[in-house]
């Protein structure tokens, strides 16, 4: 018997870690490398001004289970705060703290007459957001991105103020370079 790895995974983000554990439960030897000085790729801790603060990812979504299964699965606490989210958007000069609209996906709201979201996009962003409801199936359906598409449906408001910096927490990209059928399948039938 060797104890030669079976697999070798590159890079020991999230991602990898994930892969390299779910490869060792099938009996398999993974091998995980990575060219920083550090494993976990975005989840990461560093000191501020003296206090201990996340660097990055630090939370995960509790829609769908896998992450949860996978935290409890390796004997990890999960807290799970009672707070609400909120969210920093800067536009065009303006900045401020909102919280995110309970009802949302990727920062697109639910309902665009929520408290909420006035708060985030204001009245004007609010109206047009509004104006979804409104619009045929074909407005936006030919959005290849996740920007495209709330700016199609929803405005410019949405957009920055919302969708951007959501979107651009849970996947550490801007929702121009997002895929809508990727990070969020079947979007565009809702």
């Amino acid at each position: 018997m060797t104890d030669a790895p079976d697999v070798l995974v590159v890079g020991a983000g999230m991602a990898g870690l994930t892969a390299a554990h779910a490869l060792a439960a099938r009996g398999l030897r993974p091998v995980v490398l990575e060219a920083g000085a550090d494993v976990g790729g975005l989840v990461a801790a560093g000191t501020v001004g003296g206090y201990e603060v996340d660097l990055g990812a630090e939370a995960f979504a509790l829609r769908r289970p896998e992450v949860l299964t996978l935290a409890e699965g390796l004997g990890l606490a999960v807290e799970r705060p009672a707070g609400r989210s909120w969210v920093w958007a800067e536009d065009g000069g303006a900045a401020g703290a909102a919280p995110i609209p309970a009802a949302s996906l990727l920062g697109i709201p639910a309902d665009p007459d929520d408290a909420d979201v006035r708060r985030a996009i204001g009245p004007d962003g609010a109206a047009r957001a509004s104006q979804d409801a409104h619009l045929g199936p074909e407005v936006g359906a030919d959005a290849a991105d996740l920007a495209a598409l709330v700016r199609a449906r929803m405005g410019e408001a949405v957009l920055a103020r919302l969708v951007r910096p959501v979107a651009g927490g849970i996947h550490n990209a801007d929702p121009a370079d997002l895929a809508v059928d990727s990070v969020a399948p079947g979007l565009r039938a809702a």
